[in-house]
């Protein structure tokens, strides 16, 4: 038994085995194994120690303990971001020691606990210059994002509603003290600007004509003999050699101020119609034109063309009006009613309108045959009703069928007062009494679209008001002067392109002027919600 005894087993070098119950072992043992605790062990209570700084028996500043505590958590927060700052400008290296003496070229796998070839994305990705970058990047970012939020809070509200204030009183200040003289050579006794050609004047104010056909506009080529007031109202209107006797049919309903656009044609008309024209309105009859203003174009091609647009010939006919309100007349259209006694009448909420930038607006009716004449138009909006009601007449908004569109006949049938438009569309183009400054021009890139003109003054938040009683006839049998099939399919195609261009360019100069919060851009979130998210808008909602 001794000699077994005092063999010694294999494999005995192990550390962690050992015979003595005293010695303490670097070996983790379970918690069930543990021993119970000895009877001598917290046989003395556990004492408190007495702290003479407990809060519940003194008596501090809790703004000085407070600011302590902010001072401190702020000192925390920039420990932690200087942490971090440094941990991402120097990123840790291998986990394992002996990956740092393997070779680049080692192909062992990570999978076992083997080193991973670096790679260019790795390298790139831990470089410490371009980290730096980003972090510098990232920090001046948020710095600059903070400067814009606060400035945006601290700015003053009166000046976010009402951008245009210190604008308003620079021009105010400066009407006082302005004193009209010119920058260069003030001493000259004439300006450089009139030895420029009457042609390069026209072709700069419309620019989309045709040189040729520009040089040759002669303004007032018979000129009015009576003066009007500046708060009366103007028809424009534009018409051919040809329909010269539907042109003096119109004067003798319209007695108010005319500025109308003679439209030759270069190849086709003489000079003997163009002298009949002058020598009728100088001769006996100079009481029909005393309020006329005539101012002649001359145009190549036998039709409505690019070259010198029927709008153009709207905005040349607006510029040289004498008054302040104008009206377009479409060739053949004649007011039926007595417009101007309804305009005198109401002339200080009429002016107030127009001047404010709304449109009033006179529907439009045409006769079924085409045997009407004059003496069939009516006077007044009972006999019109009652040959509506004998199927002699019918509501004609371009664009749409008989007796429907904007206009809303039924509404208009029973209308006492003005109504504003409620369903329009970019189509819409009625007959508009409006200011000769406030609204926008006509696009001259269409031959003739009436409805352009309109589309960018509604889109501006300008109201459409429909007059009660007050319409406009259009009369048949009128030789019109039309564009061909194929100005009028690409000038379909441009006008599509147009609605969406207004869109855009309208949101802009609202958001500019510091509108687009306010009721003036109803209209175009009503009309143009969808183009302006397409096109980066994306702020379409309710104006406050």
């Amino acid at each position: 038994m001794t000699d077994l005894q005092s063999v010694r087993p294999k494999h005995s070098r192990s550390t962690s085995i050992t015979t003595i119950t005293k010695t303490t072992s670097h070996q983790r043992k379970p918690s069930f194994h543990q021993q119970p605790p000895s009877p001598h062990q917290n046989q003395f209570p556990e004492l408190k120690r007495h702290n003479s700084r407990q809060p519940s028996f003194t008596i501090s500043n809790n703004s000085s303990n407070n600011t302590r505590h902010y001072i401190s958590g702020l000192f925390k927060f920039y420990q932690f971001l200087f942490q971090r700052s440094k941990t991402f400008l120097n990123p840790s290296g291998p986990l394992l020691p002996q990956a740092k003496h393997v070779s680049t070229t080692a192909t062992s796998t990570t999978a076992f606990g083997g080193p991973a070839k670096s790679t260019f994305s790795t390298k790139l990705f831990n470089s410490r210059l371009l980290r730096f970058v980003a972090l510098f990047y990232v920090i001046f970012s948020l710095i600059l994002s903070l400067n814009h939020t606060w400035h945006y809070f601290m700015s003053s509200k009166s000046r976010r509603n009402s951008p245009l204030q210190s604008d308003m009183a620079y021009e105010e200040t400066s009407k006082n003290d302005w004193i009209p003289q010119r920058p260069y050579r003030p001493d000259d006794p004439y300006s450089f600007l009139n030895d420029i050609t009457h042609g390069l004047k026209m072709h700069k104010m419309f620019s989309k004509s045709y040189y040729e056909a520009a040089k040759d506009i002669i303004p007032f080529w018979q000129k009015a003999s009576n003066v009007p007031e500046n708060d009366e109202v103007t028809a424009i209107t534009t018409f051919t050699p040809d329909s010269w006797r539907e042109f003096t049919r119109l004067l003798r309903y319209w007695e108010g101020p005319v500025s109308a656009i003679v439209h030759v044609n270069v190849e086709k008309t003489s000079e003997i119609l163009l002298e009949q024209i002058q020598s009728e309105y100088a001769a006996g009859k100079s009481e029909l034109f005393k309020n006329v203003d005539l101012h002649l174009v001359r145009v190549p091609g036998t039709r409505l063309n690019v070259l010198f647009s029927r709008n153009a010939q709207r905005n040349l006919a607006r510029i040289f009006a004498k008054t302040d309100y104008v009206m377009d007349l479409p060739p053949g259209a004649i007011p039926a009613t007595d417009l101007r006694r309804t305009l005198e009448s109401n002339k200080e909420s009429i002016d107030k309108l127009l001047q404010a930038g709304d449109m009033l607006a006179l529907p439009t009716f045409r006769f079924k045959s085409s045997e009407a004449t004059r003496l069939d138009v009516p006077n007044d909006k009972s006999q019109l009703i009652f040959k509506m009601s004998e199927d002699k007449m019918v509501l004609d908004d371009k664009h749409w069928r008989e007796n429907e569109g904007p206009t809303d006949l039924e509404r208009w049938m029973d209308a006492e007062t003005i109504y504003a438009v409620e369903k329009y569309e970019f189509h819409y183009e009625p007959i508009v009494i409006q200011s000769k400054t406030v609204q926008p021009w006509c696009s001259e890139r269409f031959i003739d679209n009436r409805a352009a003109c309109i589309l960018s003054s509604y889109l501006d938040g300008n109201e459409i008001w429909i007059m009660p009683d007050d319409f406009v006839v259009q009369m048949p049998q009128y030789s019109q002067n039309e564009a061909s099939d194929f100005d009028r399919v690409v000038e379909n195609r441009m006008y599509a392109k147009f609605y969406w261009e207004q869109c855009v360019h309208r949101a802009r100069q609202l958001y500019s002027l510091g509108l687009w919060n306010t009721s003036k851009s109803q209209h175009i979130r009503d009309q143009c919600s969808r183009v302006i998210q397409n096109w980066g808008k994306g702020i379409i909602g309710k104006p406050e």
